[in-house]
């Protein structure tokens, strides 16, 4: 007869729904049933109740889901050879037993605001989490633990203090009941840890005393942007003292009078709007005496192009406002409230925007203090000296015919180059890099160098300083070639005095040899020629 050998129960988890039945594989217990048996010469069915074992009816699947729990299970043991030789147990051999699957509900996540160190890490009560996990479990029957990793709390190895020091980070929970460990379920949730806001070093908020009583209003908005310092979320609130600032109490409003003469110490909170966290800062805050602005005289220039508009050196005028102060900086605005708010400060190269004359402002600062005074700048673009076309100077070769060399008088063009301007000096350079060096000016006769030659005529208006260039040429123009004619011939008119009209004209070709450019005079002595005083008539 076969031989039934006892088993232990066959347990598995319940799923997420803990309604207690789950799918078994009764095969997994007929090795243990049959012992030493061989699965060759008998088989094992599974029934529920020893009638059923008994007769061999309603074998069970081998994979088979439990209708009540526990579930008890009988057993038939049969000789493959012989029906009849079987043993049925009597008592059911072993249950099915669907265990409860411990439930890991997900809590809220931890945040927390980091200490004064701000190094990123934070003390965390991971206790405080336990009943939101088991969500209505008993805590005296299911265990709850932390760990850093899922593998970790998986295996129940490497599990965290209820009080552990965490960065941000995941925490990963296990709930098991000790009864049934492998039963257990996993959640995770964050633990953050908020920084604070940054804090950094900002400089006194320094406001200058126009009355020199030591007390005055000082703009605290405009130390916020120093304090944040691009942090996003972050607001900014000022207080009296180090208690208000904790508390968020007692915020001081803008225009803030000190109430200790000079210098006050007072304290800031920066606040992340998204996670609460706070930090305190400190403002001083700084009571100082302003500069002078000296007046100025007006900043002249010439005007390049007549058109009323032209490039200043602002920077010339520094020294002017300045005077004997030390450790001043020089700023130039294009109208009084620029000026008294320093806001967009004109470049030290600026072109007037009113045509010839503008007024502009000057602000002095205290390059240690920052406190300033304003005073007004003209700027007069001063018109440059007309110039016209003009006429070459033409001269004969006359000394030394040939060379092209002249003696030339400058100052007999003067006139022509003023046309009528008055307070205006001409001078004379001999190349343009002289005349803009203004260096080697021809002062007296000048020999030409060159035929023709450029000359570069300077007008200088002696009232402003204001100067223009014009060329003209020097020019020496060469003599005509002198051809000795032949004897002018003609008949006498039948008088024999020896005296008859001659048509002088008749010699011009060959005294110029024919050359159109130049015409030819006639006179009976040299020196007449020479100072071309009495002409003969062509008819002689």
């Amino acid at each position: 007869q076969p031989t039934i050998n006892p088993s232990s129960n066959l347990e598995l988890c319940d799923d997420d729904s803990n309604d207690g039945f789950e799918e078994f594989d009764l095969s997994e217990q007929t090795p243990i049933i049959l012992g030493t048996q061989s699965a060759t010469d008998f088989t094992v069915t599974y029934h529920l109740s020893f009638a059923d074992a008994d007769s061999g009816d309603n074998v069970l699947p081998l994979t088979y889901t439990n209708t009540e729990n526990p579930q008890p299970i009988y057993v038939r043991v049969e000789s493959l050879l012989d029906s009849g030789c079987y043993n049925a147990s009597a008592a059911a051999l072993f249950d099915l037993v669907v265990n409860t699957r411990a439930i890991a509900s997900p809590p809220e996540d931890m945040e927390v605001c980091d200490d004064v160190s701000n190094d990123g890490q934070a003390s965390f009560d991971l206790s405080t989490q336990e009943a939101a996990i088991l969500d209505g479990q008993s805590g005296t029957i299911f265990d709850v633990s932390f760990h850093n990793s899922q593998d970790d709390a998986n295996s129940n190895v490497g599990a965290l203090s209820s009080t552990s020091t965490l960065s941000t980070q995941t925490v990963y929970a296990r709930v098991e009941d000790p009864l049934h460990p492998d039963c257990y379920g996993t959640t995770s949730f964050e633990v953050i840890v908020n920084p604070l806001p940054e804090l950094f070093t900002v400089t006194a908020l320094q406001v200058c005393d126009d009355d020199t009583d030591e007390f005055v209003g000082f703009p605290l908005s405009d130390k916020e942007p120093d304090f944040v310092n691009g942090q996003a979320d972050v607001v900014v609130s000022f207080h009296e003292t180090p208690a208000d600032a904790m508390a968020g109490v007692g915020a001081l409003s803008d225009g803030y009078v000190n109430t200790n003469p000079v210098n006050q110490t007072i304290h800031v909170r920066l606040e992340n709007t998204i996670t609460n966290c706070y930090n305190i800062n400190t403002l001083d805050l700084e009571v100082l005496a302003n500069p002078l602005a000296n007046g100025t005289t007006p900043l002249e220039v010439c005007d390049d192009d007549a058109d009323g508009f032209a490039e200043f050196d602002l920077s010339l005028k520094d020294a002017e406002v300045i005077g004997t102060q030390t450790d001043m900086s020089v700023t130039y605005y294009l109208n009084e409230t620029n000026a008294l708010g320093g806001n967009s400060p004109l470049p030290i190269s600026y072109t007037n925007e009113t045509a010839y004359a503008q007024e502009i402002y000057a602000r002095i600062a205290n390059n240690l203090t920052g406190c300033s005074a304003i005073t007004t700048l003209q700027l007069i673009v001063n018109p440059k000296p007309t110039t016209i076309a003009v006429t070459a100077y033409e001269l004969c070769d006359d000394n030394n015919p040939g060379d092209e060399e002249e003696v030339f008088d400058l100052n007999t063009k003067t006139a022509e180059i003023l046309d009528g301007q008055v307070n205006v000096d001409v001078s004379y350079y001999a190349s343009p890099a002289d005349a803009e060096a203004e260096v080697n000016a021809i002062t007296s006769a000048y020999t030409n160098l060159s035929n023709p030659q450029p000359i570069i005529a300077v007008l200088t208006n002696t009232l402003t300083g204001c100067s223009s260039t014009v060329g003209f040429d020097l020019i020496v123009n060469p003599l005509p070639i002198l051809v000795v004619p032949t004897a002018l011939e003609v008949c006498d008119d039948g008088t024999p005095d020896g005296i008859t009209e001659m048509d002088l004209s008749l010699k011009n070709g060959e005294i110029t040899n024919y050359n159109p450019a130049y015409s030819v005079s006639y006179y009976e002595t040299a020196a007449e020629a020479i100072s071309e005083s009495n002409p003969l008539p062509v008819l002689y």
